[in-house]
């Protein structure tokens, strides 16, 4: 009996949002029709907010609209705030390899493994 292909599930990943950035992003959330899936799967745990997905989408998602946030601001932004979606964006970059496309835009191309670059 020859073995079946081991199934690599994508890691269930945690990405957390500071609580300077909840206007924000409530905002999106509640924006109709929804933006993207990923801004359902966000949840409050204490003062954060935390998206607990595996889907590459989900973290790319995040990652897009922080970088957007900080190329295209819809109102000026003090230098915590920038540095906050800085970091939303870092956190995004831990799992999943980001590739900036066009003005304010980001592109995940693969998960990260083990510290690595390699498409999982």
């Amino acid at each position: 009996m020859t073995p079946s292909p081991a199934l690599i599930l994508p890691p269930m990943v945690t990405i957390c949002i500071p609580p300077i950035l909840k206007q924000e992003a409530e905002y999106v959330a509640a924006e109709e029709p929804l933006v993207h899936p990923a801004w359902k799967k966000i949840g409050q745990q204490g003062r954060h907010f935390v998206l607990r997905t595996s889907d590459l989408g989900d973290v790319e998602e995040l990652a897009d609209w922080a970088s957007s946030w900080l190329e295209e601001p819809l109102e000026p932004l003090n230098k915590a705030k920038r540095q906050a979606f800085q970091n939303v964006i870092n956190r995004a970059g831990r799992h999943v390899v980001l590739k900036p496309v066009g003005k304010g835009r980001m592109l995940a191309m693969a998960w990260k493994t083990n510290g690595s670059d390699k498409q999982r």
